[in-house]
């Protein structure tokens, strides 16, 4: 038995190597088709020497990171993040005050802003950024007021005059060319070849056409066959090492094998550092004068070269950065504690463009994953996963899954083709996974990506295990009703057995959706439809805490740790750590910042916003609007060189350093417009263990649900209201942060991720062997009920309905009753009763539970005994008093006692088994009856519903409208709502019966009588129908629901 886990992306990802000095390579790279990153100057200066009218500096073609050097001599590396390994960088940048830095670190920030491009992006300027430091860099300065002994020490080995204004613009650029250089977590990086660079391709742009006038196979075949120039595409320094190395370079992470914990969109980020998802910026390279040559040989000779290069290309597997990183942990951590015994196998895509790699790459690469990391790759072409990934998951179901309806008609997303591509991505992964599947296993799916597969695979594998995880919001019915095939997205997702979310009101939003969309039925923890019944729960995901104490006992950590209280010494640090989109809400979070430092003046020079942006920016108007707040806030300090507000750091950080800001975090807040599980909270909590810091959270966030006891829950669009709550976090009281703290502490041990794993595997495995034991149960054969209706000519519908109908419900009613005879029983009054179905001609009803039936427009009465009545509302009015919350209703026949609103909930079994006791005893022989149903006490004379129904038979196959009148006596009432003698109602005797309703002392009667019916050969076909619980002794067939009951009569009336 093995656990087949399906996520977009495999946690393993190929990498390639390529040779600097190659001829072939070079030419490539000067035809500026090929993006690199390598680990020395050589490719660098090569191309300085061929293209003379580009300098390094501002390179548009390679970008490549130099060395930094102290007079002329390149400077070591060291490893990662410790402030004390870092000294040697930092002697040359001593001549740069904290008053810089701070100026620099502004400036960065709202050049990014008013470019609209992340500042580690955009090439280098010599007259703008030659003295912009790195982000890191700032942090690991020393300060001028405040040094730590290393620094000292530090400063002392390197004077002021040694050291000239020329080296100094030297390394500020080549730091800003390298920002993670100084935070290498690798050494190996310095022992790589100095002639290899890490290349990845680009993926082909999805072709713009019009599907309505234009054949979109056709075309997107010819375009994938074209000439086109092949692409290749520039992996960042740190990334490219880190993988040279053997493990993934993302900046949040535990240890070498677990990955980022920012779960909720982690795909919506993946654009980080990703061309498969990112072709919306781009960005045009002038050439050397006079141009390249553009000629049919060329073309294909680059072509060549560039298929040639991954196919003899040196390449190796190594952690993968992008997909779900919680996930990835989760699963690992599991793993290795035992939680999960079976083999994990993963089935994904490789993470990077396969056009360019020879299929017999591709296919090595496949079996290596598969061999060495039990991973089994889906691989498509490249216009094909970015029209599904791109285009539909990002672009359509990511938006209106957050409340964020798009409504860009021009996008490419909004054409038919990008579902198609959606389509042939989840059957390509549905097709994967039956390959590799074998009975017993079991199979989870994960996200908003692969919403399609867990039906695909039931299509194949009926009798599978399958689980399927949405990690981010599911909206309300009225929001996803938006989506154009939210019918087949529906359908595809409760193919699974299990259906898990973050919170209950995900799920409860899933089951509302199911049910008006679908017409499912459904309950609290399940929806039912087609036969089959699909568990429903919420499981909130979490991270594991033993993992991340250890790491915070991490000396790198604690160094950092120092130099924060240095660098920001007698000042209150809030930290943020959000992606950079709109339902983060950061303008709003900066405007809510504003108002509270307006309002409260005495906190300017007290108090710093880190915001922490991971993510690059594709809304520039979006960053304007922000940085224009964040500058708004900085003007109001005094001096912007001793005290800055607000410091906005556009890219992430390193993890030791992103733990130390937590653990010297005063509040950490979140104020997103819509959001997951946010699990920067969950880390944030772990890490103040010693200032218990508060913890200010939105309320639209899944992580209110499981932080609602201990956190200060906040409406991110009621800006004063945040306002006030920054200011309640900042003067709180030491006790109460304890107190709070230790209520988000357990919520984190609770929730964490091992439990999360065992969870849903419980709940994957009970919604299995549930579907097993119903599927044994006389379920309806639909084809056969059909046939036995058409071979039939008098049918009689009975339906037991106690719910007010739907429209749905109404609609099928009318069109079923135009051609045959149709009753409704319920327990309502016959005003109501009437009131409900005043829309449907030709109806019948049977009022309160078989005591009057309204045949031909008339009410018959069946009921004969009414003088109980009386006595059993006193008995009743006696356990009213006696049970606060309690009270009964009397109608034309019956008496119910209701207990649902009962205080003392304890007291109900107690005092309704008396009142049941009561009753049966004081007038058995009567032949008056209370039972309970559903948590109701009816008394009512008994066997009224069998009464009607041997009425009705008796009525129908009399010949002529005419009856026995002994026990019913015809009253005056009439309705509208019957139309005309149907006289061939009473040609021929009724050889078709169908009773159907949940189970239930008032319809198992009639059960029987059918049965009975049946088996003396006076009824050609007899079918009672139980929906819901299967606990009957005389049904026959079994629904899961009546909307599943009324989709089988849409059949009957369509034929």
């Amino acid at each position: 038995m093995t656990i087949i886990v399906a996520s977009l992306f495999l946690p393993y990802t190929p990498q390639f190597e390529a040779d600097v000095t190659n001829s072939d390579t070079a030419k490539l790279v000067e035809s500026s088709m090929i993006k690199m990153d390598c680990n020395n100057q050589e490719l660098g200066n090569n191309k300085q020497e061929r293209s003379s009218s580009v300098t390094s500096a501002n390179s548009h073609y390679i970008g490549l990171p130099q060395e930094p050097q102290i007079n002329g001599e390149p400077l070591p590396r060291t490893t990662v993040g410790s402030p004390v390994t870092a000294v040697n960088y930092r002697n040359e940048m001593e001549m740069l005050s904290s008053e810089q830095f701070l100026e620099e670190l502004t400036a960065n920030a709202t050049h990014a802003a008013n470019s609209g491009i992340p500042q580690s992006n955009k090439p280098a300027s010599s007259t703008s950024t030659a003295q912009r430091p790195s982000v890191e860099e700032f942090f690991s300065a020393p300060s001028a007021r405040v040094c730590s002994p290393a620094q000292e020490a530090s400063a002392s080995s390197i004077s002021a005059g040694h050291a000239t204004s020329s080296h100094h613009n030297d390394l500020s650029s080549n730091l800003m060319k390298s920002p993670n250089l100084l935070f290498d977590s690798h050494p190996s990086r310095a022992r790589s070849s100095s002639k290899s660079a890490v290349i990845t391709p680009v993926s082909k742009s999805v072709p713009d056409v019009d599907p309505a006038v234009v054949d979109v196979a056709k075309v997107r075949e010819e375009f994938q066959q074209q000439a086109s120039l092949p692409s290749m595409k520039r992996v960042s320094g740190s990334a490219a090492a880190d993988s040279s190395s053997g493990s993934a370079g993302s900046n949040l992470r535990y240890s070498e094998k677990f990955h980022d914990n920012f779960i909720e969109d982690t795909d919506s980020e993946d654009d980080i550092d990703s061309d498969l998802e990112t072709d919306a910026t781009k960005k045009y390279n002038v050439p050397k004068f006079g141009g390249y040559s553009n000629n049919a040989k060329l073309r294909a000779s680059l072509m060549r070269n560039s298929y040639e290069l991954f196919k003899h290309l040196p390449w190796t597997i190594v952690d993968s950065d992008k997909g779900n990183g919680s996930l990835k942990n989760a699963v690992n951590i599991a793993v290795a504690e035992k939680t999960v015994k079976e083999p994990v196998s993963w089935i994904g895509t490789m993470g990077i463009p396969t056009d360019e790699i020879p299929h017999e790459v591709c296919h090595e690469i496949s079996k290596k994953l598969e061999k060495d990391f039990n991973s089994y790759s889906v691989v498509t072409d490249d216009i094909t996963f970015k029209g599904a990934y791109k285009n539909y998951a990002k672009q359509i179901l990511w938006p209106t899954l957050h409340y964020q309806i798009p409504d860009n008609p021009n996008s490419k997303a909004f054409e038919d083709h990008s579902w198609d591509y959606y389509q042939k991505v989840n059957q390509k992964f549905a097709d994967r996974i039956v390959s590799v599947y074998r009975p017993g296993d079991t199979i989870w799916i994960h996200d908003y990506h692969l919403m399609l597969v867990p039906q695909m695979v039931r299509e194949k594998l009926p009798k599978a295990k399958i689980g399927f995880f949405l990690h981010v919001s599911f909206p309300s019915s009225e929001v996803f009703r938006c989506l154009a095939n939210r019918e087949r997205i529906l359908e595809g997702i409760i193919g699974a057995n299990f259906v898990g979310f973050q919170t209950k009101e995900y799920k409860r939003h899933f089951l509302q959706t199911c049910n008006r969309l679908l017409a499912a039925d459904v309950s609290n923890d399940e929806v039912k439809y087609h036969c089959k019944i699909v568990s429903v729960m919420y499981a909130p995901i979490g991270i594991d805490y033993y993992h991340l104490t250890s790491q915070l006992r991490n000396n790198s950590v604690l160094e950092w740790r120092q130099l924060i209280k240095e660098r920001w010494h007698n000042k209150k640090l809030i930290v943020c750590r959000d992606q950079f989109d709109r339902i983060r809400g950061l303008q709003k979070k900066m405007l809510a910042y504003e108002r509270f430092l307006v309002e409260n003046p005495e906190y300017i020079e007290k108090v710093v916003l880190i915001q922490i942006c991971i993510g690059k920016s594709s809304d520039p108007e979006y960053e304007r609007q922000i940085m224009v707040v964040v500058d708004r806030i900085n003007s109001l300090s005094s001096n912007i060189s001793i005290s800055q507000p607000v410091v906005f750091l556009h890219q992430g950080l390193d993890f030791a350093q992103y733990l130390a800001l937590n653990c010297e975090a005063d509040a950490f807040l979140v104020d997103a417009l819509r959001e997951g599980m946010n699990l920067t909270c969950h880390e944030f909590i772990i890490s103040s263990f010693e200032k218990n810091a508060p913890l200010l959270l939105s309320e639209f966030t899944g992580s209110s649900s499981v932080l609602k006891e201990g956190a200060i829950l906040i409406n991110p669009w009621d800006i004063n209201l945040v306002a006030q709550s920054i200011k309640k976090s900042l003067e709180m009281s030491p006790e109460e942060k304890r107190r709070r703290w230790k209520k988000l502490f357990k919520s984190v041990i609770e929730h964490d991720s091992d439990n999360w794993i065992a969870k849903c595997f419980e709940y994957v495995n009970n919604a299995w062997e549930s579907n097993q034991e119903t599927s044994t149960v006389f379920n309806l054969a639909s084809e056969k009920f059909c046939a036995d209706y058409k071979a039939s000519k008098k049918h009689l519908f009975i339906f037991k309905i106690s719910e007010p109908p739907t429209s749905r419900m109404l609609s099928l009613l009318s069109e079923l009753s135009s051609n045959n005879i149709v009753y409704v029983l319920s327990s309502f009054t016959k005003n109501t009763f009437e009131g409900l179905y005043n829309g449907v001609l030709n109806i019948g009803l049977i009022a309160e539970n078989g005591a009057y039936v309204r045949v031909n427009g008339s009410w018959y009465n069946i009921v004969e005994e009414l003088d109980w009545m009386k006595e059993v509302a006193k008995i009743f009015d006696e356990k009213v008093e006696r049970l606060p919350g309690s009270y009964y209703k009397i109608a034309d026949s019956m008496i119910r006692f209701h207990t649902e609103n009962a205080e003392d909930q304890d007291r109900v079994p107690t005092v309704i088994g008396e009142a049941i006791t009561h009753i049966n005893t004081l007038f058995d022989d009567k032949d008056i009856h209370a039972y309970v149903h559903k948590d109701i006490v009816f008394v009512q004379q008994t066997g009224l519903a069998l009464a009607a129904v041997e009425f009705l038979m008796k009525f129908y196959n009399s010949g002529v409208n005419t009856t026995d009148n002994s026990r019913i006596s015809l009253s005056r009432t009439s309705s509208s709502m019957y139309v005309g003698n149907n006289k061939k109602h009473f040609q021929n005797r009724v050889d078709f019966v169908c009773i159907s309703g949940s189970t239930s002392p008032i319809i198992e009667p009639l059960f029987k009588l059918v049965k009975q019916e049946v088996e003396k050969n006076n009824l050609k076909f007899g079918y009672t129908i139980l929906y819901g619980s299967s606990r009957s002794t005389y049904a026959k067939e079994h629904i899961n629901g009546v909307n599943e009951l009324f989709t089988i009569l849409h059949g009957l009336t369509a034929a």
